[in-house]
């Protein structure tokens, strides 16, 4: 009886462990620092060779995480937009609170802004600053299963128009909902009782 009281909960907890481990926060953004040393995960929009583009400098790196890389995006075609976009996974979003942060610089704004559409709205527009940790949240809706963020490096229609930035340390992460916190403390219930029971 004994052993079958052990074996139950030794697989609670293993069950739980398994099922609440996977629900904690992790980056849904791929390649978020640019530590490949390229755009791997992202797509580039509006790229023209010589005026817009978006190139991995090294040794560059924003503030709030470790690396040698970071994106450069560089726009000098008036009325423009140069974009840095990534979507997450479909299926990788669930209703609830999503949490954002990034590293920008922005190098040059002649005529223009950088703007981030981050999920449900824009920020911005940043014009010259030096590293900047920009956070924050929103609530996903219920019917949402991916999310999206875009830098955009957009040029006025001036003549001389020209917008330099870098971007680093890109973050999405979800807050785990209160059923899959429930089933992590179930996990470890289990598992100090089972090492309880097992000291005994």
């Amino acid at each position: 009886m004994k052993a079958t009281k052990m074996t139950i909960a030794g697989l609670t907890s293993l069950a739980g462990l398994l099922i609440g481990n996977s629900v904690f926060a992790t980056n849904l953004i791929l390649n978020s620092g640019f530590e490949t040393g390229n755009t791997t995960g992202w797509s580039v929009l509006g790229a023209s060779d010589g005026s817009a583009y978006v190139n991995v400098l090294s040794p560059n790196n924003g503030p709030s995480a470790p690396g040698i890389y970071d994106a450069y995006m560089y726009n000098v075609i008036p009325a423009a937009n140069l974009a840095l976009q990534q979507s997450t996974a479909l299926g990788s979003a669930s209703p609830g609170l999503v949490n954002y942060s990034f590293d920008l610089k922005v190098d040059s704004s002649l005529n223009g802004g950088v703007v981030i559409d981050q999920g449900p709205g824009l920020l911005g527009p940043y014009f010259n600053s030096g590293w900047t940790t920009i956070t924050g949240s929103w609530t996903a809706p219920a019917n949402v299963n991916h999310f999206e963020i875009e830098f955009d490096c957009t040029t006025g229609a001036a003549s001389g128009s020209a917008e330099a930035i870098e971007v680093d340390n890109v973050s999405l992460t979800q807050v785990p909902e209160p059923a899959s916190l429930a089933l992590a403390a179930v996990g470890l219930f289990g598992a100090l009782t089972l090492r309880r029971s097992r000291n005994v």
